[in-house]
């Protein structure tokens, strides 16, 4: 389908072709060696969701950008080198993180990529840096792909559970979404329908 077919589909259409592309999101709970881990407990890596995100750009990066415009080369590496700064200190859910973790998350950033070899410093950094400026076209889209990728994570009804666990209500999972979406229609309805699914199902946490 096109962008323009897409958005004028329902909503369980959309949901059905959610629930397609999670398929891929298998690949996440295979794990190699011939070992296994416990798939009763949600439980992410930050390159499992680096994964989720190229992936999904397989899907969404057509049609947001049918002409083209975009430097495909440079998305996929904006991608993949993104959350390089989770590497010393791991991850943080963008609702408790301070700004002290944030300065920090910076500094780890810039001592992983000093510590990389060439060519993988330089570009690695620069693509980095790209994506913290959000500046290029490459980075807002990249941008608005990682925000909405939880949604495709969480549409599972083991995964979801995190939500109340973490203390993660619906305003703070649609809000920077909201945002990062804007000038991205397809991005924009895939967020809506799922969000709005997921809280009809009243899987957020709720403030008492």
């Amino acid at each position: 389908m096109t962008a323009e077919q897409i958005l004028k589909v329902s909503d369980e259409e959309i949901l059905k072709i959610a629930k397609q592309l999670r398929i891929a999101y298998q690949l996440k709970r295979t794990i190699r060696y011939g070992m296994s881990r416990d798939v009763s407990i949600h439980g992410e890596s930050v390159a499992e969701h680096v994964f989720a995100l190229l992936y999904l750009a397989q899907y969404f990066l057509p049609l947001e950008d049918p002409e083209q415009k975009l430097d495909k080369a440079k998305v996929y590496e904006v991608l993949l080198f993104h959350d390089f700064g989770e590497i010393a200190n791991g991850d943080i859910p963008y609702h408790i993180k301070t700004a002290t973790d944030e300065a920090r998350e910076v500094e780890d950033a810039k001592a992983t990529f000093k510590s990389l070899p060439e060519p993988v410093d330089v570009i690695g950094r620069q693509r980095w840096e790209e994506y913290e400026d959000n500046k290029t076209p490459e980075a807002r889209f990249v941008y608005a792909l990682d925000k909405i990728e939880p949604a495709f994570e969480l549409l599972d009804p083991v995964s979801e559970k995190s939500l109340k666990k973490s203390h993660f209500t619906y305003e703070q999972h649609m809000g920077k979404k909201k945002e990062a979406t804007k000038g991205f229609p397809v991005m924009w309805k895939f967020m809506e329908v799922i969000g709005a699914d997921m809280n009809k199902r009243k899987i957020f946490w709720e403030l008492e």
